[in-house]
């Protein structure tokens, strides 16, 4: 049977509805619409094939075609949802970029640890430097991929979380979307981790508070759509309904090596790079409890 492949929970909602098991609630903050989706234990677990817990979706639009303050506003959204499911305990928040950064539309982790202000180091350099700027304690780092390491990317974060010790990790990465609309148009963030690689069918170890021993919070920009889903969607879109025989024919056109493409917005490199700056800059406000203006000041 012919699967739409999507890391998004909302979607996922729209795909089975009511039988989703998942509960949506649709908010208007800032000027932005979010939508938080909790997926029940059990049914919404099974029906969903996604973790019990709460996904925020917050919808940018076309960030990168948007002036400064826009931008800024979209940024201080996504931070205080970030900041919404934070520990309130003392302690390090570990910042893990999943993602190959060679490949631009899966570069997105690696984009926004490279713009992090990481301090773990300062607090034990100079500890009332650290006091007096009001920093947070953040750690960083990009783990590349199984190809390029040989080492999968949940054993190195576990290494790192055994010896830092964090109160949180907040992992990034890139997702799939089964609509074009919602490509680099939307953030998903959630409180039960996740299973890297899942919707394009290269499921990686699961990196939540059972593996990595400290709660995690996944952010995630949807950058490809399954090439086969995207067919089913317009043939749906163009008969105005579902028909049984859109999957044989999506099975016919794509056999062999045309069941793992994906699809990509052309405009991919400027994609990349200001999503990854969003990103970065939502992460830095809600972890240091900072305005942009200060984070400005830090980073370039």
């Amino acid at each position: 049977m012919f699967q739409k492949r999507t890391d998004l929970a909302l979607e996922v909602h729209e795909l089975h509805g009511n039988e989703s098991g998942i509960t949506v609630q649709e908010l208007k903050k800032g000027g932005f619409n979010v939508t938080v989706a909790e997926v029940s234990n059990g049914k919404g677990e099974e029906v969903s094939g996604k973790r019990a817990g709460k996904y925020i979706t917050v919808e940018m639009g076309k960030i990168w075609q948007k002036d400064k303050d826009v931008f800024e506003r979209v940024a201080k959204l996504i931070s205080e949802e970030i900041q919404s499911l934070l520990p309130e305990k003392d302690g390090c928040v570990l910042v893990a970029g999943l993602g190959n950064e060679e490949i631009t539309p899966d570069s997105l982790g690696p984009r926004v640890v490279k713009k992090l202000l990481v301090t773990r180091h300062i607090q034990a350099i100079d500890r009332e430097l650290f006091v007096d700027a009001g920093f947070g304690c953040v750690a960083a780092l990009s783990p590349g991929v199984l190809g390029q390491t040989g080492i999968e990317s949940s054993e190195i974060i576990k290494s790192v979380c055994n010896s830092v010790r964090p109160k949180c990790v907040i992992v990034i990465d890139s997702l799939a979307s089964r609509r074009l609309n919602r490509l680099a148009s939307t953030v998903q963030i959630s409180d039960v981790g996740i299973s890297p690689g899942s919707g394009v069918s290269n499921r990686r170890p699961e990196l939540d508070e059972s593996t990595l021993g400290a709660p995690v919070i996944s952010i995630g920009v949807p950058t490809v759509v399954d090439a086969a889903t995207l067919a089913y969607d317009l043939l749906e879109e163009h008969s105005g309904k579902e028909d049984e025989g859109f999957a044989e024919v999506i099975e016919r056109v794509l056999v062999g090596s045309g069941k793992d493409m994906f699809v990509t917005p052309k405009e991919n490199d400027v994609i990349a790079r200001e999503t990854a700056k969003l990103l970065a800059c939502a992460i830095n406000m809600a972890v240091h409890r900072m305005e942009i203006k200060e984070i400005n000041e830090f980073i370039d």
